[in-house]
């Protein structure tokens, strides 16, 4: 090697080392990139200098050159064989990433960008720091895995895989980017955080070529695995955004409230919001007429740090209201009954989603605080048929088991089983707490009134006074001053100070260190 560059000057050999490079960053050439625009979609180089702050990405493995292999056609070179990875800073904060590249072979992987894939990924595992994941791609480039080889492939450890179930890994978190079938989705549902850009990305285990050579049926791949089917259906994507720009702003925001790993308490940041600042528009929010409606967002906004708060699979299960927010710097994970649809009864899509939404909060050390108004579980043949036993055993179980601080409001309505559910002593709750105008009850007015004088009914002998009186007492017996005058209840507070005292029990309870039993937290299931 030596004497092959004898006869040149260091400056020759960085000016070659310089066009290397400079071809790595051609990606798949002007018209690739052109096309990839024309689609409303960013290069993965784009997509790294929104993420990372300027000038900290270092790039791992980017002299590396694939090729595109098509039967009975030349070969084509794919610089960096489609795939940028690296690391650099978020905010200061340390971050790995891959980011497939649209720009050559419609993000599909030749072997050296799985190798590069999975290095990186071992190495944020290894070293426990979070990673981002910007995939479009199938993973695997078709001609490299057709035949009996793709056995072995198959086999062998992913490392994306193993950096998600890692004990004391960092989150991971998957922006679906473009088109995403196979590996992609597995790996959207096992994250700590998945986005997805409403019109321009789909994810799906298999694309449309396939799905219509297998099955005879001719989809789209929105109609597959876009917005309406994963935003909305099946809630496999926490944030819908409405461009890529939006996509890595809520991933910025997701790594601010979250620590490195598992194995550290998320960051505290104070800012400028009075922790005992008193919310007197709470009264106007919040009526207190039960059946009346209003939206729970609205109250998280007054409650939290600055009104700033990243929502949960907004557009999934909008009965509960889930997100990630600030309380006196403190991060919090919000979950509350959301009155706005279908009066914030707990449906079995509202249990899925609280499923997820505690376990991520419980792996990260994330305070959960509960804000309650709900009529009750749902009942009917359509939930029996979902499953509606099971979901609520998974969740008491899940709750139960819970090292994170939870910190519980009771607003209006808190009936039934799902009183139980949702945060009550009964469920690991280290504090609970009601306005006055809560309802506390085996089941609402309606419903007892609907049981208790069914006789009376049937024999035609229940009158108005009757029912009205009946109804009186039961609204009164459910008023939350008995629960606290039996001690069922740590306190009835004003709600123009619910922040003020949800700030006071973060003070106390925040500052809990992931224990000994950390290592055997189960992982975010599916």
């Amino acid at each position: 090697m030596t004497e092959l560059l004898a006869d040149q000057s260091w400056d020759a050999v960085a000016a070659s080392l310089r066009q290397l490079r400079a071809g790595a960053l051609a990606m798949g050439g002007p018209e690739a990139i052109e096309r990839q625009h024309g689609r409303g979609r960013l290069t993965p180089r784009e997509r790294i200098d929104l993420l990372f702050d300027s000038g900290s990405f270092r790039e791992l493995g980017e002299l590396v050159i694939g090729s595109v292999v098509v039967p009975s056609r030349p070969d084509r070179p794919a610089p960096a064989d489609g795939i940028v990875t690296g690391w650099g800073t978020v905010g200061g904060k340390r971050v790995f990433a891959l980011a497939d590249d649209g720009t050559i072979a419609a993000g599909a992987r030749g072997l050296a960008a799985n190798y590069k894939a999975d290095t990186v990924s071992a190495l944020a595992s290894n070293h426990s720091y979070p990673l981002v994941w910007f995939a479009e791609s199938s993973v695997n480039r078709m001609q490299h895995v057709m035949g009996a080889q793709f056995a072995g492939d198959l086999e062998r450890p992913f490392g994306m895989e193993i950096a998600l179930r890692k004990a004391w890994s960092g989150p991971v978190i998957v922006a679906i980017s473009g088109q995403s079938v196979g590996r992609p989705s597995f790996a959207s549902t096992a994250s700590a955080f998945t986005t997805m850009v409403r019109g321009t990305t789909a994810m799906a285990l298999a694309g449309p070529s396939i799905v219509r050579a297998a099955t005879g049926h001719n989809v789209t791949q929105e109609e597959l695995g876009g917005v309406q089917m994963h935003g909305r259906t099946t809630g496999l994507i926490d944030y819908v955004a409405d461009d890529e720009a939006d996509a890595v702003a809520a991933i910025k925001q997701f790594l601010d409230y979250f620590p490195r790993n598992r194995a550290e308490l998320p960051p505290r940041r104070v800012g400028d919001d009075p922790p005992d600042r008193l919310c007197p528009e709470l009264y106007s929010i919040v009526p207190l007429e039960y059946r009346l409606a209003y939206d729970m967002r609205r109250v998280v906004r007054t409650l939290v740090d600055g009104g700033r708060y990243l929502e949960f699979k907004s557009e999934f299960a909008r009965n509960l209201f889930c997100g990630y927010a600030r309380i006196d710097g403190w991060t919090v994970g919000v979950i509350g009954n959301n009155p706005m649809f279908a009066a914030g009864v707990v449906d079995p899509l509202a249990i899925e989603k609280l499923i997820r939404f505690v376990r991520i909060c419980n792996l990260y050390s994330v305070p959960l605080i509960f804000l309650q108004d709900q009529p009750g579980v749902m009942v009917g043949p359509d939930v029996e048929r979902q499953g509606v036993f099971r979901l609520v055993t998974r969740l008491s179980d899940l709750l139960r088991q819970a090292t994170t601080p939870i910190i519980t409001i009771l607003i209006r309505k808190c009936y039934g089983f799902s009183y139980l559910l949702l945060g009550s002593r009964s469920m690991g709750g280290d504090c609970v707490v009601a306005w006055p105008s809560a309802s506390i009850s085996l089941a609402g007015p309606e419903a007892g009134l609907a049981t208790v004088l069914a006789a009376e009914e049937r024999a035609g002998t229940l009158t108005d006074e009757r029912r009205n009186q009946v109804l009186h007492d039961y609204l009164d017996q459910a008023r939350a001053k008995y629960a606290a005058r039996d001690g069922r209840l740590d306190d009835i507070i004003e709600p123009e100070r619910s922040r003020e005292f949800l700030a006071t029990q973060l003070a106390i309870f925040a500052r809990r260190r992931p224990g000994i039993r950390l290592a055997a937290k189960p992982a975010i299931a599916p």
